[in-house]
């Protein structure tokens, strides 16, 4: 291991630590980041920012699927929308790409009060995709229809990602259940059937989730089984056998205490390592989106209309993404003063365990 490789470990672990803070203090977070991190290897955020840079493409699609309906209400929730949106500028800003989301019909009125925060214009269509543009689809409800329209999309053209971010996903039933087991299957787009047709194809894949009840979770489905409520066989309240956790299994995966905050961990990783934390979002702009999205209707996990992710305001969300952002730009204004530091702790060997 060298300097750089040190110092990117780091930063890795550091934007972990963050995602996975734990402000409700029952510790799910830490359960799932116990198996996500055997499973990649590495810290997660690293992980997600590795592949992603080495696989989004100048002028090429990128797939963004997102949005949970909640019941009763039968309205999306904040989580994992806004920071799908901001990602979705994101990838026009550092890469030129052409952002793709997809998701339920109740986020189209969020996304576009959201883009115009984000200074992004916003399409139906796939084919006039332009500059600064991302394209919104809303994916169909209806099992019958899913496959057709799953292709359809493809026939545009092959994105180089599929990016999932706290996307619901069905299990082994076909079944899908919001976080306490009930059973949720009439209101939640069946986009799992596209995510799976792009894993099929070789599509770079990458999904974001909270729970285990979220597109891709399947990757490291023993360890929820084992470990979640309500993931156990039987442990859903919809009596469909198989409990909450999904079938489908991602081959990367990120896990952390709120989506949203794993998204924007994956953000800043990926600024640090394009070389420009520029590419992360500010404070001010993460309260903006948030009350754009809130102005437009989306329900935090209680189901008020307000500027809060999942229950959590802004008196944690914004001071996290102050922090991210300091972690990824402190680091190069020090690497005169710790050079021998590193010289010697890397002598060290702890590192090369």
């Amino acid at each position: 291991m060298n300097k750089q490789e040190l110092t990117l470990l780091n930063i890795g672990d550091n934007l972990d630590s963050l995602m996975n803070l734990d402000p409700r203090g029952y510790g799910v977070c830490r359960i799932l980041y116990s198996g996500s991190r055997k499973f990649t290897g590495e810290p997660l955020s690293v992980h997600a920012a590795k592949g992603l840079c080495e696989n989004i493409k100048r002028g090429e699609l990128v797939y963004i699927i997102t949005g949970f309906v909640l019941l009763p209400w039968n309205e999306a929730e904040t989580d994992g929308i806004i920071s799908s949106t901001v990602f979705a500028k994101y990838v026009i800003n550092a890469f030129g790409a052409k952002p793709v989301m997809i998701v339920p019909d109740q986020c189209v009125k969020a996304i576009n009060a959201m883009s115009k925060v984000l200074d992004m214009a916003v399409t139906d269509d796939i084919d006039s995709i332009g500059e600064n543009t991302v394209c919104v689809v809303p994916f169909t409800k209806d099992d019958a229809e899913a496959e057709a329209q799953a292709d359809e999309i493809l026939s545009h053209g092959k994105p180089c990602v599929c990016f999932s971010n706290e996307a619901p996903g069905r299990n082994k039933n076909g079944y899908y259940h919001n976080a306490v087991g009930v059973n949720t299957t009439d209101v939640e787009p069946k986009y799992d059937v596209l995510f799976k047709k792009c894993q099929a194809l070789g599509i770079y894949n990458f999904s974001i989730g909270d729970l285990g009840n979220e597109i891709g979770m399947g990757a490291i489905e023993d360890h929820i089984r084992e470990y979640i409520p309500y993931a156990e066989e039987g442990g859903c309240k919809a009596g469909t056998g198989y409990g909450i956790v999904v079938d489908s299994a991602a081959d990367n995966i990120l896990t952390a205490t709120v989506s949203d905050w794993g998204c924007n961990a994956v953000m800043a990783a990926m600024s640090y390592i394009l070389g420009n934390p520029d590419l992360f979002i500010t404070p001010e702009m993460q309260s903006a989106v948030m009350d754009a999205a809130a102005g437009a209707g989306m329900l935090d996990m209680y189901g008020e209309a307000r500027p809060y992710i999942d229950g959590i305001g802004k008196n944690i969300v914004l001071p996290m993404v102050s922090m991210m952002k300091a972690l990824i730009e402190y680091p190069p204004t020090v690497e005169d003063k710790t050079e021998a530091w590193f010289e010697n702790t890397l002598k060290k060997g702890f590192f090369n365990k």
